[in-house]
């Protein structure tokens, strides 16, 4: 999958007086350290948000979308999914995810996710797996942390804390200002033509600008039907490169609190030649999503004794 450590929270820039941005990602390397104590609970806490805040971010990326045909196709999915400002407005997601590879079942990854969706923060709460205790890990907006220690999950803390979210988060996750659009020729899935537009990123923008993706829109309801994408992160490839073309369906529909989410995204090999997907490689379930629900800003802090990083993972586990 990728990482888009601090992409969505590049809208932050766009409203004054608004939470910070976490920093641009790619600085040196640096030794793990165990944390102090957590520090207490600020105003930072994660929650609803300022309606007037909400307005200017709609407006910048409605006017930034709506400006190009691929954009335009962008905006008209996510007003079909509930619309840019009630995503916005809630201010929190957290979700369950459930990762079972066909053919790793030990690599399964199955947590609860709690996200802030104007700083891009998160936390994870293993709920079945590991070899011992249930692993915690998250990202702060500067530095990932996992704990009881850095093997405890299978995939690493940085590139995983965010990636879950960015999946559940489509269509809405692509207005961000880092996104360039390209509508592609339209093309039939399971015998449906889709509009296509491919999403590219500017350089610099998250951990790795290299990924891209491909949405297959309803030419007539505009939702979200699946995406083509590749990893590019650079913690799995430091020469440069990504990972084949995979493509993901977003089936099992369903509205909470006025957003349209997909309950399962289930992962296909894809056959470019063919232009058709291949066998299926993963099974991912995504339940209990609750919206706007306030989270405490220590909650996404590392906790004494977590392992702390502002390195990017060299390989995964």
């Amino acid at each position: 999958m990728f990482s888009r450590v601090t992409a969505f929270a590049l809208l932050g820039a766009l409203a004054c007086s608004e939470p910070p941005a976490p920093p641009a990602t790619g600085s040196a390397p640096a030794e793990p350290e165990r944390a102090a104590a957590p520090a207490p609970a600020g105003p930072e806490d994660a929650g609803p948000i300022p309606e007037a805040w909400v307005n200017r971010r709609v407006s910048e990326a409605r006017g930034r979308l709506e400006s190009s045909e691929a954009g335009t196709l962008i905006w008209q999915a996510i007003e079909a999914h509930g619309g840019l400002a009630r995503w916005l407005q809630a201010g929190t997601l957290t979700f369950g995810f459930d990762y079972r590879p066909i053919g790793a079942p030990e690599r399964r990854m199955h947590t609860r996710q709690h996200v802030d969706l104007w700083r891009a923060r998160a936390v994870h709460e293993e709920l079945e797996g590991g070899a011992g205790d249930l692993a915690r890990f998250g990202w702060d907006g500067e530095r990932s942390w996992i704990t009881p220690d850095a093997a405890a999950f299978p995939s690493p803390a940085r590139f995983w804390s965010l990636t879950p979210y960015y999946f559940v988060g489509m269509p809405f996750v692509v207005a961000d200002p880092g996104a360039q659009y390209e509508r592609l020729p339209g093309a039939e899935l399971d015998g449906q033509p889709y509009d296509l537009v491919k999403i590219t990123y500017d350089p610099g923008t998250g951990d790795s600008p290299d990924d891209y993706y491909v949405l297959y829109l309803h030419p007539e309801s505009h939702e979200l039907a699946a995406l083509r994408y590749v990893v590019a992160y650079p913690g799995f490839f430091p020469e440069g490169g990504h990972t084949p073309e995979k493509i993901m369906r977003y089936t099992d529909l369903h509205e909470v609190d006025g957003l349209r989410f997909a309950g399962t995204l289930d992962t296909y090999a894809w056959d470019g030649e063919a232009a058709t997907p291949g066998a299926k490689v993963t099974e991912i379930t995504v339940d209990d999503i609750v919206m706007a629900e306030p989270i405490p800003a220590d909650r996404f802090a590392p906790p004494a004794g977590a392992v702390v990083s502002e390195a990017i993972e060299a390989t995964p586990r």
